[in-house]
């Protein structure tokens, strides 16, 4: 899809929603039986509203307290939520969902396909940031455009049953229903209250208790309809990466999962290490809207003049070498390096910029790496270290030079990152427009046929490499530091977004055992 969306770290925008009094959260923090499981994470949720979330915090978010018709199970593929059933017509245009009776909002209500219809038609709607994903959903375009009211690929068959009616066939469909930004919300609150995100209604696993500047508080849905979360609280907390492995070795935080680490860590004397493959790829992204990055050949040299082997083994040894923009197990993955001409022309004079996010644990020394080795090669080059939200910003501004960023795929399918290269795409932060890029992009939507399709994302992926649009730095090897006496933390091989939480419990003998049990009852 595009960096973030399950990626390293997302920006608080000055919401301040749900702000409440410490006094008050402290009483409520006092009613807990067992310690609440604490999250660190790199910043707050850019947005609250599915329809908006473009990062990393606000995709975990989403799948703690929002449901949608589908989940994704650990390994790519998808299983019921909030629709126990579904079946796809043989034509493969209209898909019809059967609702689970006892699923409800946090609210106590009902959840119905009134529901679902008013909440999917949002995801088309002009304020939609997700349209792209959605737009094969018959009348996307007019109720998208204001040409039409309603979007007639939603039809409510009855208050359990709704369709969905495809302009086409298009199998992935089902992976963007299972995804964090397809969440159904309450409708008649949802259309009575423009305020709704301030004090959000999900159905999922977790509901609001309430939210700090740099804390959210959440509780065990008790009304939840699937398997209950094993965890009775959820704390969120905003920590740069320094500060939460030096809580996580106090034993006050049970969760480190939301940044790259290596494994090499010595907070991982403390821990466990939970280590697993990501679909991802780190890069540093170019912005060809920005001289002298419009040029194809400064684009390829500037790409030779970072040693990508060096960088990895120097930060992250056990990732695996990126030779190309798409990671493994997807259409499109490289597999070896191609010999290139090296270029001997001179670097432009050009001043050129890169941002590099200020929380990673060695921003440092990443700054330092790319100073080094782009000055020895002659540019002339500032790096600098960027708060993530600034950064956010450039990125959604495309104002942005050069960045450190991690693209993740958000979908198990190749073609939802490689339509951060599409002309027309909003969250294109390369700038490229490319006809054999966008035509590609279109062939595969409209194929069918499953090998036909991979081969077409293989000639995209090859067509991306050829522009040299990133700097391609490594594919992670996940190591995700949980505390000792956390068990069943099972990673998504999608996105950490995804990790299935419900799961996840505390073993309290190893809590009193280790004295962590007093620690985290201190720590309220």
């Amino acid at each position: 899809m595009k960096f973030v969306v399950g990626t390293i770290i997302t920006a608080c925008l000055g919401l301040g929603i749900l702000a409440v009094k410490n006094s008050e959260s402290q009483k409520i923090v006092e009613q807990m039986k067992m310690p609440a499981y604490v999250k660190a994470i790199y910043s707050m949720p850019v947005s609250y509203d599915p329809i908006k979330m473009n990062d990393g915090a606000s995709l975990i978010f989403s799948e703690l307290v929002y449901e949608g018709l589908l989940r994704f199970t650990e390994d790519y593929g998808v299983q019921p939520a909030i629709a126990k059933s579904w079946s796809t017509s043989d034509d493969g245009k209209v898909l019809t969902f059967k609702l689970n009776p006892n699923a409800k909002f946090h609210n106590g209500e009902p959840i119905t396909a009134h529901d679902v219809k008013v909440s999917l038609s949002r995801n088309v709607s002009p304020e939609s940031l997700v349209y792209k994903f959605y737009d094969v959903i018959k009348g996307a375009k007019p109720y998208n455009q204001g040409k039409s009211k309603q979007v007639d690929g939603l039809q409510v068959i009855d208050d359990s049953t709704i369709e969905i009616h495809l302009r086409k066939p298009y199998p992935p469909i089902l992976y963007v229903l299972a995804g964090a930004t397809a969440k159904v919300l309450p409708a008649k609150e949802l259309l009575a209250n423009e305020n709704f995100f301030a004090k959000p209604i999900g159905s999922g696993p977790f509901k609001i208790q309430y939210i700090e500047d740099s804390k959210i508080f959440l509780a065990r849905f008790s009304k939840y309809y699937g398997n209950k979360p094993k965890v009775a609280e959820m704390v969120l907390t905003v920590m740069d990466q320094k500060e939460a492995m030096g809580q996580a070795s106090l034993g006050l935080v049970h969760d480190l999962s939301s940044w790259p680490m290596s494994g090499q860590e010595k907070v991982f004397d403390h821990g466990q290490d939970i280590d697993s493959i990501v679909s991802d790829t780190w890069v540093i992204g170019m912005n060809t809207r920005k001289s002298p990055f419009d040029d194809l050949e400064v684009r390829k040299l500037f790409q030779q003049s970072i040693d990508t082997e060096k960088f990895r083994t120097k930060f992250y040894p056990d990732a695996k070498p990126a030779f190309g923009y798409i990671p493994p197990g997807f259409p499109g993955h490289k597999r070896a390096a191609k010999k290139h001409t090296l270029l001997d022309q001179a670097p432009p004079k050009d001043l050129i910029q890169i941002h590099v996010p200020q929380e990673l644990a060695k921003s440092k020394e990443m700054t330092e790496f790319f100073e080094e080795q782009l000055k020895t090669n002659g540019w002339n080059v500032e790096v600098l270290l960027t708060k993530w939200g600034k950064m956010m910003k450039g990125y959604n501004e495309k104002s942005l030079q050069a960045f450190l960023v991690s693209m993740i795929v958000d979908y198990p399918d190749s073609e939802f990152l490689l339509n951060n290269f599409e002309s027309t795409n909003t969250d294109n932060f390369s700038g490229i427009a490319d006809n054999e890029i966008d035509q590609l992009i279109k062939e595969s939507r409209k194929t069918q046929d499953r090998v036909k399709r991979q081969k077409i994302q293989k000639q995209l992926s090859k067509r991306v490499n050829e522009l040299a649009l990133t700097v391609n730095l490594f594919h992670s090897r996940a190591h995700y530091w949980v505390h000792d006496c956390v068990e069943d933390f099972r990673p998504n091989l999608l996105a950490v977004a995804y990790t299935d939480y419900r799961k996840v419990k505390f073993n309290q003998e190893c809590l009193e055992r280790s004295g962590q049990w007093d620690n985290m009852q201190a720590m309220k």
